[in-house]
């Protein structure tokens, strides 16, 4: 029986993945959606940044979606934001907004192409959430479901 990376990862990891494990998790990733959802992208990457809401610092972006200007649109995974909020985690979590994210920024993609709005909305209410009902301690967007 063989083993992938990410199987080799787990098996082995006490701490956040490094960053060429990371980018192996995020290539697992995005080898599994279909080209079709993918047809338009000039790339995804994954960058060391750490990156934090404009408005609301207490809140890490994890990805984000360049809808491209003259060139064809991108998409920005954050190591370093997903470092800060997941260090500690399990891996399985790690994985699964890892999903989320790439999932979730490929949408923006496909809603832009469709002239659909619905993510973007979303996104803001999710902001404004997080703007009315500060905790007081870091806190992540998550993709999945507003707690």
């Amino acid at each position: 029986m063989t083993r992938n990376k990410a199987q080799e990862y787990e098996f082995y990891m006490k701490d956040f993945p490094s960053f060429n494990q990371f980018c192996d998790l995020a290539d697992e990733i995005i080898r599994r959606i279909p080209e079709i959802y993918k047809q338009g992208i000039s790339g995804i990457f994954v960058t060391r940044e750490e990156v934090r809401d404009e408005e609301i610092s207490e809140v890490y972006i994890l990805g984000h979606y360049n809808h491209g200007g003259y060139l064809e649109p991108t998409i920005d995974i954050y190591y370093g934001s997903f470092r800060q909020v997941f260090r500690g985690s399990p891996l399985a979590e790690i994985k699964e907004e890892l999903w989320e994210t790439i999932t979730h920024e490929i949408r923006h993609h496909l809603e832009e192409n469709a002239g659909l709005h619905t993510l973007e909305i979303f996104d803001e209410e999710l902001k404004e959430y997080w703007r009315l009902h500060k905790l007081g301690t870091t806190l992540r967007m998550s993709h999945n479901a507003i707690p």
